[in-house]
């Protein structure tokens, strides 16, 4: 599939809906009076609010207190991106299941989103499907709305997109269609859809709609085709930005208001179009370190080419002493603890003595025979990772995640984060979370930095800026 350019399809499409519909969606939102429940295969679909909870379990006392608390909106954070598809579809069952008795229980009505990843990995269309089924959902259309505009993808003429620049580059051309674990050939969404089932969903009955038919035709108008589409469809819809979005959200939202049932399917643009968050700016850096003299601590675990590219620039601001490998090899070796002992008190020495890390998997990818085994390998490499920051005995500064896996183990099973509160973005698209009081260091600033956001010089500004600030 070749490449478009941005100026080009914009010069063929009609001008945007220019009415503000993010206050309309925000009141209807509250109007229809449902808890929306984020479901979230890693921890990076809040990278687009504030002042949202993040909750790391999923048993029916959570949800029976999130409702009758009356929490409007929260996340479950399953990480399920890095498990196997049995696991992940007994996860989703028991959230399923969980939702529907404390729904039961405090007579509260609720809306699911399955958020996912932006180019388009993941367990898909398992995770919406077993929710779909898990939840009674049988009249639900599911929604499927990946576009990602703080990290420049977006959908138009059913075809998914990277923007650089000018340049529109289908996300079936970029490595990210090539992930070790959830492969894909085609950017077409229809015809993504009828791959990832395997042809049990084709891709002619997918509906979808237009950005022609979004930017001319009355939100009214949209509500009633929606309201139109077969119970159990899949339903994609084009977007370029965040009016488009905005307009999209509010057709919904009135479709929904008049009984139709909608299970969703998106990235993490969705969400503040959907229940009508404001722009908030960034957070300010000399605003988020609370604790200053220590050094700061980033761990890079994700693979991604992105990531890498941007790990080659951060490691100019280490010298060799605060740069730490942790090599594939040896975490799968007979040495393991003796290795991570080693490791752990490289860190807290620098730490102590006020010199930031870096902690990084070597680059060699190790693989197995199948997906299902290479995934548990990275989830003994991920482990390593979890194993460090359990193990650290001095307080930094502050903590980089990169990558969405990393961010999930490092936060749950590390800092034994059991709910979270996103405060804001650093940069676009890179969330920071408050920490609740039961983790290993409260307070401690905690960046969740997705593996595919940024550009290469986005890592290295980022510690720039927490060091200048945490001395």
């Amino acid at each position: 599939m070749p490449k478009e350019s941005l100026k080009q399809i914009n010069a063929t499409l009609v001008a945007q809906d220019t009415r503000e519909y993010r206050a309309l969606n925000q009141r209807l939102f509250f109007k229809n009076n449902k808890a929306c429940i984020i479901i979230d295969d890693d921890p990076t679909g809040n990278q687009t609010v504030y002042d949202v909870p993040l909750l790391s379990n999923w048993n029916l006392s959570v949800f029976i207190k999130e409702f009758i608390e009356g929490t409007p909106v929260f996340f479950v954070l399953t990480n399920s991106r890095s498990l196997g598809t049995v696991d992940t579809a007994a996860i989703y069952k028991a959230i399923a299941s969980n939702i529907l008795k404390a729904a039961e229980i405090t007579k509260r009505d609720f809306t699911v989103i399955s958020r996912s990843d932006s180019t388009l990995r993941g367990h898909f269309p398992l995770e919406p499907d077993t929710l779909r089924q898990g939840l009674k959902l049988n009249e639900a259309i599911t929604v499927f709305i990946p576009v990602m505009f703080e990290g420049h993808r977006v959908t138009v003429n059913d075809t998914h997109y990277i923007a650089h620049g000018d340049v529109l580059t289908p996300v079936s051309e970029t490595p990210f269609a090539e992930d070790h674990s959830f492969r894909y050939t085609t950017a077409n969404l229809k015809a993504y859809i009828e791959e990832k089932s395997q042809g049990r969903i084709a891709a002619k009955e997918v509906f979808s709609f237009s950005l022609e038919q979004i930017r001319t035709l009355e939100v009214g108008i949209l509500a009633e085709i929606i309201l139109e589409i077969p119970a159990a469809a899949y339903c994609i819809f084009n977007s370029l930005n965040y009016a488009d979005l905005d307009k999209v959200c509010h057709a919904l939202l009135i479709a929904e208001h008049l009984g139709k049932q909608i299970l969703y399917r998106t990235s993490s643009s969705f969400v503040p179009s959907y229940i009508g968050l404001p722009p908030r700016p960034l957070l300010e850096a000399d605003r988020i370190i609370e604790y200053r003299g220590n050094g700061g601590l980033t761990i890079v675990g994700s693979y991604v080419k992105k990531t890498s590219e941007q790990l080659v620039h951060a490691l100019e601001l280490f010298s060799s002493d605060a740069t730490i490998v942790v090599d594939a090899e040896k975490v799968l070796s007979q040495d393991y603890k003796a290795y991570i002992e080693e490791l752990t008190t490289r860190i807290d020495t620098n730490i102590q003595n006020g010199m930031s890390c870096i902690v990084y998997t070597s680059r060699k990818l190790v693989t197995g025979a199948n997906p299902e085994e290479t995934i548990a390998i990275a989830h003994k490499i991920s482990t390593a990772l979890v194993d460090i920051v359990k193990h650290i005995k001095v307080r930094p500064s502050y903590i980089i995640a990169k990558g969405g896996i990393t961010s999930h183990d490092l936060a749950e099973k590390g800092l034994n984060m059991q709910r979270a509160k996103v405060a804001g973005q650093i940069l676009p698209g890179i969330p920071l979370w408050k920490l609740c009081s039961e983790t290993r260091f409260p307070t401690l600033p905690y960046i969740v930095f997705p593996g595919n956001v940024g550009d290469k010089h986005t890592l290295k500004t980022i510690i720039t800026k927490l060091n200048h600030n945490a001395k």
